[in-house]
């Protein structure tokens, strides 16, 4: 992605400047240095016929511009006339077609006028057109984002002077002014449109990645950075006239508003959010939140009182408006530049104490330089056009700002791939570290399972036992003078006791477990099961693989309570115990034949969690055959006993 967005950096910047240079075809434009003039109707009343009088008594004056840019600064009602004059030689062609092209997309009114003098004395005005962005675009001479005059020379050697009448009140008058034949025309034109589609294309590219990773992370990162986007994108469209030409065409109440200065606004308060984001930078943890934070309440009020103005039409707004939205972006870009420069500094700071680096910083801040040394060239640019100084060169704001969009696409771009990537590594870390604290969980309270049946066993042998035998010794001493049947019933229950308090015991903490090992303790377990119940089997295969004291606890456990289940199945009449050793894992499968039967839930509840314990998989299977649970551990690292 970042290499692409690099070439169709490069790409553009070459297709741009070709555009601007004016180099589209193979003929070029016509040289309107030296040939313009200019008269300022301080009144704004004059019509065509004073005009042309008035230049025919020479009070128009030549442009100073040595460019085809025409700066004549901040404009209060003065209407501007501009004059020039052809003839049939400036092309060999008869028929041939020029375009007057005035490249500034934010005017409210142009027309043109053609004069000519057909004969000694008479004089023939014709308008080629009158536009402006207070018309609908259709009304336009020639559909295009610029305003263009098509003008048609018909006859060699006659020539025709032609008036221009540009009026923006209250505003800065700054506009590029370029005569073209029309195949150069047309071409530079096809050019600037494709780069355009281009930049929109990767614009789009990336707003969809973004969607999609604010949907897939939920991370609000990403609509932040959408919105910015969007903001800076339409202010470069709305400035180069892209906006009216395919967005709201039959509205032209929309640009009373100065759509350019408020998305530039918007873009404002989406890129500091985006910033914090960007650099973590929270209440918590930065002293210049609070003050980021004041910042963006502040653009945000400044840009609902300019919606709000031109909307309830307040008396007057025409005088100041321009102004103000003006006079305040020149304030608010400082502001931020300087809120901005402080918050990385600060994050600077912050992962130094912290003894840790913060690449988001440092991504953050190879955009920053880039992007204000764009917005320091736009600066400088429009303070020359609002003095009326002359600028060295011919290339409209929006040209500069749209490759400083390309440059952040670049760095943001890349630098949000290595947040979702750093983000990634992470959350894997976190779900490691999740991981192996459950396991140490696990191993505690496999370890606390055990201690607890070594502690319930010792007392049952040495507390509960003791006892039964204390009790028995009288009931034989009362046997030797009293044989009634109830006295040798009490004396044959109590052998039962205490027998199953021997087998209990045994099954809590078997001294062949840790003496003999598992198969051993089973099969001892299913011979003690055996004599008060149905009659069980034990089989045991392959090379013994040892599991570990407190899995083999675990494992052991599990073993005696299935068996326990299957005696009580009805109907069971043989029960068979099954322990094979795979090279990989350990099978322990316990059959009866019994009715079909489920585990009662309490007991299926603790083998199941005695299975996690142990991550063995607990499957159980009753059929008209019989009952079948099997207990399946995967042992892929342990060697043979």
């Amino acid at each position: 992605m970042k290499r692409f967005a690099c070439f169709c950096f490069l790409w553009l910047l070459a297709s741009l400047g070709q555009a601007q240079s004016g180099q589209g075809g193979p003929i070029g434009e016509v040289p309107l240095q030296g040939k313009l003039y200019r008269l300022v109707d301080s009144t704004g009343q004059l019509i065509i016929q004073q005009i042309t009088a008035r230049q025919r008594a020479g009070q128009f004056r030549p442009s100073t511009s040595q460019t085809n840019r025409q700066d004549f600064g901040y404009n209060e009602t003065a209407v501007h006339w501009l004059f020039f004059e052809l003839d049939g030689l400036v092309t060999p062609s008869k028929q041939a077609q020029l375009m007057l092209e005035i490249e500034y997309a934010n005017l409210d009114e142009l027309q043109l006028y053609a004069v000519s003098d057909d004969s000694p004395g008479s004089e023939q005005i014709k308008s080629l057109g009158l536009t402006g962005d207070r018309f609908q675009y259709r009304q336009r001479p020639y559909q295009n984002n610029n305003y263009v005059f098509p003008i048609r020379l018909s006859s060699v050697g006659q020539k025709t002077g032609y008036f221009l009448r540009v009026k923006q009140p209250h505003a800065i008058l700054s506009f590029f002014i370029r005569l073209w034949h029309r195949p150069a025309f047309v071409s530079t034109d096809r050019n600037e449109y494709f780069a355009w589609g281009m930049f929109i294309g990767i614009v789009i590219i990336v707003a969809m990645l973004s969607l999609v990773l604010l949907l897939a992370l939920r991370d609000w990162i990403y609509w932040w950075y959408n919105l910015y986007l969007h903001f800076i994108t339409m202010h470069l469209f709305t400035d180069a006239g892209l906006s009216f030409q395919y967005l709201w065409p039959t509205v032209p109440r929309l640009n009373e508003f100065s759509p350019v200065y408020l998305y530039v606004w918007a873009a404002m308060v989406c890129q500091t959010t985006f910033m914090q984001y960007f650099i973590h930078q929270n209440r918590h943890n930065s002293q210049i939140f609070k003050w980021v934070n004041a910042f963006k309440i502040v653009v945000t009020v400044a840009l609902t009182a300019a919606i709000m103005m031109p909307l309830l039409e307040v008396p007057g707004r025409e005088t100041y408006m321009y102004q103000a939205v003006s006079l305040s972006t020149s304030v608010f870009v400082p502001v931020i530049v300087m809120l901005t420069i402080l918050s990385l500094t600060e994050a600077n700071r912050r992962s130094r104490l912290a003894n840790r680096t913060e690449p988001m910083v440092r991504y953050y801040g190879y955009a920053l330089a880039v992007q204000f040394t764009g917005y320091l060239l736009v600066a400088i640019m429009n303070f020359c056009q609002s003095q009326g100084w002359p600028l060295p060169f011919d290339v409209e704001t929006y040209v500069v700002l749209g490759l400083t969009v390309l440059a952040d696409l670049v760095f943001f771009t890349y630098g949000l791939a290595y947040r979702y990537s750093h983000a990634q590594e992470h959350n894997q870390q976190l779900a490691l570290n999740l991981l192996k604290t459950r396991q140490d969980a696990q191993q505690q309270v496999i370890a606390s399972l055990q201690d607890e049946h070594c502690r319930l066993a010792q007392d049952l042998h040495d507390d509960v036992g003791p006892l039964l035998a204390t009790t028995k010794g009288y009931l034989s001493r009362l046997a030797r003078t009293d044989q009634t049947p109830p006295l040798q019933q009490a004396q044959t229950l109590l052998d039962e006791a205490a027998d199953e308090l021997r087998t209990l015991s045994h099954q809590l903490l078997p001294p062949q477990l840790a003496q003999t090992g598992l198969v051993n303790a089973i099969a001892e377990a299913t011979r003690k099961l055996s004599r008060r119940g149905v009659p069980v089997q034990f089989v045991s295969m392959g090379a013994v693989r040892p599991m570990g004291g407190q899995q083999e606890q675990l494992f052991f456990s599990m073993a005696t309570q299935l068996i326990r289940n299957a005696q009580r199945h009805a109907g069971a009449t043989d029960i068979t115990v099954q322990l094979l050793y795979h090279d990989d894992q350990v099978n322990l499968s316990v059959e009866d034949d019994g009715l079909p039967a489920q585990l009662p839930e309490t007991d299926a509840a603790n083998l199941r969690a005695k299975a996690d314990l142990l991550k063995a998989e607990l499957l159980n299977d009753s059929t008209e055959a019989g009952n079948s649970v099997m207990v399946s551990i995967l042992m892929p690292n342990l060697t043979a006993a």
